[in-house]
């Protein structure tokens, strides 16, 4: 019985382990042809990736090969005219030496915008144009700062085109360097209470209370029937402007409502030109009842408040 029984269990026990083998074979087979697979798909996209970038490279040279037969190496586009507007800041040769753009030059090669930016550094130039006109043309075009009145730190009695603190602005407030003297400087107005030595040239003077002072000025020169003369203001209390024409008569705007204050002011001045007398001082921020003194006199005038209060 023994014997019989350790028979039947051994050849039960034969099919068991050539199942467990063949089991292990098809496993090992399965991932055999599965790494296969990955090689193949990885290799595949080797070669894909190699392909395109064949495709591109030659692309590229061929779109290479093409702009430069037909646009930066062609002859043709070679600048031949460069016409140049200095509006009197600087000279043509100046002007070609800054942008680095001459005859001769393919005209796809040039820097446009860094040719701008050059120019635009200058501080007496307010904007610059750079543009190329197809096939072998460019034009420069140059708008330079106007000067509209000087600036001082403080009112010494002296001319301040001949001052050291002193300096030009153009309507933007940026501080312009005097190219010579020019007799048309001579003739414009100045703001003192401007510490000029806290910007340099090319600098916009950031000031509330100047640009107030130049729009009073271009708006004040607007003005006529009767006209209204202002060449000088000081603007050192801040929160005013202290303006004249004579040196015996100080007029005080508000920073704020220029025209509004400009109308009582001609109110005013109509009213004077019917008498013999002078202002002294006029306080014109005030809506009603404008304070007014008139040379030689203490108190003001009613009359000229009256008919500045009548005003529509």
């Amino acid at each position: 019985m023994s014997l019989f029984s350790s028979k039947k269990s051994r050849s039960r026990r034969r099919p068991a382990r050539r199942k467990r083998r063949e089991h292990l074979l098809e496993v090992t087979a399965t991932a055999e042809t599965e790494r296969r697979r990955r090689n193949q798909k990885a290799l595949l996209y080797v070669f894909e990736g190699i392909f395109l970038a064949g495709l591109l490279a030659v692309a590229w040279f061929g779109v290479t090969l093409f702009i430069e037969q037909f646009f930066t190496k062609n002859k043709n586009y070679d600048v031949r005219v460069v016409e140049v507007n200095t509006d009197g800041v600087m000279t043509r040769e100046e002007v070609l030496s800054k942008t680095g753009i001459r005859e001769g030059l393919n005209i796809f090669s040039l820097n446009l915008e860094a040719a701008q930016k050059a120019l635009a550094l200058i501080p007496e130039v307010k904007s610059a144009s750079v543009q190329r006109n197809l096939p072998n043309t460019v034009t420069i075009s140059i708008e330079a700062r106007r000067p509209v009145a000087w600036v001082a730190p403080g009112d010494t009695g002296a001319d301040p085109s001949t001052m050291e603190t002193s300096c030009l602005v153009d309507e933007d407030g940026v501080m312009i360097k005097p190219q010579g003297f020019e007799a048309s400087h001579t003739r414009l107005p100045v703001v003192y209470g401007v510490p000029t030595e806290q910007w340099r040239i090319g600098d916009k003077i950031e000031m509330p209370e100047l640009e107030a002072a130049l729009d009073l000025f271009g708006l004040a020169a607007e003005r006529s029937n009767p006209q209204v003369d202002l060449r000088a203001a000081d603007i050192t209390k801040g929160w005013c402007i202290v303006a004249w024409n004579d040196p015996q008569t100080r007029l005080t705007f508000g920073l704020k409502d220029l025209p509004a204050q400009l109308d009582r002011l001609q109110v005013i001045l109509s009213h004077v030109e019917q008498t013999s007398r002078r202002i002294a001082t006029a306080n014109l921020i005030p809506e009603r009842n404008t304070p007014v003194i008139f040379v030689g006199e203490a108190p003001a005038s009613e009359t000229v408040e009256k008919a500045a209060a009548k005003k529509p």
